[in-house]
Formats: structure tokens, sequence, C-alpha cells
């Protein structure tokens, strides 16, 4: 009796450690950063345009996250100059756990781009075209532990927008940024 007892007793307790060793806890955090780039918009002459913005964002667990962020976008084109607010919620997949140095992920969401161009004729403005319209936004990237708690990140978005500026059916294009995100 005994013996059955001391078996059973260590049956379960390595039944349990085994179990307890099987757990994998979700990393939840959340980051602020900011990031820099380049954008480039189909069907404009502009060769490009910087970009700068803010990004929030929540890892709700090892393979999802939520992302907020506002980016600035101005360029010269043509005869004529653009400037962009760019509003985006994103949702990212990742495919690398919490603790990984290195996460690459898809990512992809709804945006709210407010736009204006201001045309020039002979150095003086004639018109000024105001636009704001939501689009989809889809693509890549990835972060690169740097410090404890400081990513370098680094990501590439296609941008879907059916917006009516002057002359354009849309302004789809192509958004790419390097930033760094702190962890809290």
């Amino acid at each position: 009796m005994k013996g059955t007892v001391i078996a059973l007793v260590l049956l379960f307790t390595m039944t349990g450690t085994a179990r307890a060793q099987d757990v994998t806890v979700d990393h939840s955090h959340s980051w602020f950063g900011v990031r820099a780039g380049y954008m480039s918009i189909d069907d404009m002459d502009d060769g490009g345009s910087a970009n700068i913005g803010f990004t929030s964002g929540l890892r709700v667990n090892n393979t999802v996250a939520v992302e907020f962020s506002i980016d600035y976008h101005s360029s010269d084109f043509s005869e004529a100059d653009r400037t962009t607010y760019a509003f985006q919620c994103s949702a990212l997949v990742f495919f690398a756990g919490t603790r990984a140095k290195f996460q690459p992920y898809l990512v992809g969401g709804i945006g709210y781009y407010l736009s204006g161009y201001d045309y020039y004729r002979d150095g003086y403005r004639y018109t000024n075209f105001n636009t704001d319209k939501f689009g989809l936004h889809g693509g890549v990237g990835a972060d690169f532990q740097v410090a404890p708690n400081a990513w370098m990140t680094l990501d590439v978005r296609y941008l879907f927008v059916d917006e009516d500026a002057p002359d354009m059916d849309s302004v789809d294009g192509i958004l790419a940024t390097v930033g760094t995100k702190f962890r809290f």
C-alpha cells in the first residue's frame, strides 16, 4: 500500500511538473516610437517624399499586436505642393515570440488621410485643393532588439487610397520607414 501511494504521489508530481513546463506565458507589452522614412505615390512625378511619424501599440500576446500611428508627408511635384497627415490603425501578426531578438511581422489595417494640394503658376498660388479619405494598407516589417526595452523597426507598407486628387483617380503608394520603439 505504501508503495502504491508513493508511486501515485511521484506520478502526480511528475505530471504536474511536466504540465507546468509546457505552459507558455504571453508577454504582452505596450510601446511608443518614432519613425522616419520615404513615401512614393504612384503616377506622381515627385521622386518620393520624406515622412516622419509617431507610433504607439499594444502587443496582446506572442502573435498579435494593435498599433496606432500618425505620419506627416510633404512633397513638391510638377507645379504643386502636397501635404498629407496619415492616421493609421493596424493589426500586426508576428512570427516570433515576444522574447525573440528578431521579430518579423505582417501588417494590415485602415487609414484616414488628410491631404492638401497647393498649385502654383509663375510663382503664385492659384488653387488650394483639400481631400480627406479612408484607405487600406498592407505590408511587412521586422523589429530588432538593440537594448533591453529599445527596438529598431523596419516597415514597408503599400497604401490603397482612392483620393480625388486633381488629374488622378487614386494615390496608391509605398511607405517605407525605419524607427525606434520603446517598450514599457
